[in-house]
């Protein structure tokens, strides 16, 4: 829960300057470059600050790991196998945007990167805990 919790507020920061509430983000590493990659036009698919997607998906891992270890039986293998689903996507999609981040602004975001490897993290202890739970009988 820790590591959706941190995710959650990494894109809380980014969903803020996205919709105008922060006017510039602070940028540990690429002087810049956050406000370049977060406000670019490839940050909004279809309109929608891209941000809103990452607190999303970070909330429902939170809510998945706080549920998971007070379930049993199959709703605990459905918890653990969505749970599994939703990281995997999160990892492919951090993945792409990683690799976008250069060659469609340009730029580099040190929050993105930190998303990024938070996803990966949660990613890791997804497939940890489905495989021990997929494997109770």
């Amino acid at each position: 829960m820790g590591l959706a919790a941190a995710g959650a507020v990494d894109s809380l920061y980014l969903l803020l300057f996205q919709t105008g509430k922060v006017k510039h983000l602070v940028c540990p590493i690429f002087d810049g470059g956050c406000d370049q990659v977060v406000g670019s036009p490839h940050a909004f698919p279809a309109g929608i600050p891209d941000a809103a997607f990452g607190l999303a998906g970070y909330t429902a891992a939170g809510v998945a790991a706080a549920a998971i270890p007070k379930t049993s039986g199959r709703a605990k293998k459905a918890l653990a196998k969505a749970a599994l689903a939703g990281s995997a996507g999160a990892i492919g999609l951090s993945a792409y945007l990683t690799y976008a981040q250069p060659k469609k602004t340009g730029a580099w975001c040190s929050w993105c990167l930190l998303s990024a490897a938070i996803s990966a993290a949660i990613a890791g202890l997804s497939i940890s805990g489905a495989r021990r739970i997929l494997r109770e009988d």
